[in-house]
């Protein structure tokens, strides 16, 4: 009532002004934002404490309630506590919240899926078709992020190889092992379109991701084929180049597949292999762990047992080693 007599009092132009301000007033204190909220400190040491005191008094719901106050917190075993959140989950019986958390750990690019199939608390989820699949698709996004990783340049030469290699137009070349297809495009761009690649795999997702590629690339002299992790699976004496990198080291029978490999060659075609050194000691984050790496004097007599001799070597590679054989 006050203000308003004030007011009245003012002259017309005075008034105006006057409302004018006490808007613009009025729009500034809402517009300030609120104080942000703090998030609760979390005593790291007590949670693990109380979350180890209550797994082992196998109450559940308290050890989850330590295990998401760690996984809010972020320290250092994030990932970990993750896994845990999933293990409780599992154990309350709760599945469908047990499956959100198997995608928060996903999402924060876990590896270690064999563990997760042998985790035995996990038993709740592990055999249903919903976490087979989901943890496929999780490990093909990785691996794919992996192979087409911006680091991979440096260590792997592309450009290098395919000058060494050469690849001609109207060439047939086998990509074995085509993983993200690297090297598939690359060379489906170097036999032209009177060429064609065959871009092999054991796994669908990397034919799935690969024909993504080809339409966004327009190209269509590439045929993809999912194949046996034993036998490449090649149309007998139909390819001139065989193209294979990082993929012996998975091999079980060496001689048997190299053999295979030969039957698929034409007359004066050639098998390229790069893989990595075997080197123990070394300390290289993409490489197979040292006892599934293959030496290269053991690749060289595997190729031999099954008639191949070696053409020609690169030693330019800081991890891999590039050999071209041929058949004798």
């Amino acid at each position: 009532m006050e203000a308003r007599i004030m007011i009245s009092s003012l002259t017309a132009c005075q008034r105006t002004a006057a409302i004018t301000l006490i808007a613009l007033l009025g729009f500034a204190l809402f517009a300030i934002p609120a104080p942000a909220q703090e998030p609760p400190q979390v005593d790291v040491e007590q949670a693990r404490t109380l979350h180890a005191e209550a797994r082992q008094d196998q109450d559940w719901d308290a050890a989850l309630e330590q295990a998401e106050s760690l996984a809010f917190a972020a320290y250092t075993d994030y990932v970990e506590t993750l896994q845990e959140i999933v293990r409780l989950q599992c154990l309350k019986g709760d599945k469908e919240a047990a499956y959100e958390a198997l995608d928060e750990l996903l999402e924060a690019r876990y590896w270690n899926f064999r563990a997760l199939r042998q985790d035995p608390e996990l038993a709740l989820i592990t055999g249903e078709d919903r976490y087979r699949q989901a943890v496929r698709a999780a490990w093909s996004k990785q691996y794919i992020d992996m192979l087409e990783r911006e680091s991979r340049q440096a260590m792997q030469h592309p450009d290098r190889i395919l000058a060494d290699l050469a690849f001609r137009p109207g060439e047939v070349v086998a990509d074995v092992g085509a993983g993200s297809g690297y090297f598939t495009i690359p060379i489906a761009r170097a036999v032209g379109e009177a060429g064609k690649v065959l871009a092999l795999d054991i796994r669908q997702e990397m034919l799935d991701f690969i024909a993504g590629r080809l339409g966004a690339e327009g190209l269509d002299n590439v045929q993809l084929g999912l194949v046996e992790a034993t036998d490449p699976g090649l149309p007998a004496h139909g390819v001139d180049t065989i193209f294979m990198v990082d993929v012996f080291h998975y091999i079980k029978d060496r001689q048997a597949y190299a053999q295979k490999l030969k039957d698929g060659l034409a007359p004066g075609g050639r098998l390229v292999v790069i893989d990595f050194r075997y080197d123990p000691e070394a300390e290289r984050e993409f490489a197979p762990p040292p006892q599934q790496q293959v030496a290269r004097a053991d690749l060289d007599a595997d190729m031999a047992a099954a008639g191949f001799q070696v053409r020609e070597s690169f030693d330019y590679l800081p991890e891999q080693y590039f050999v071209v054989y041929e058949v004798r």
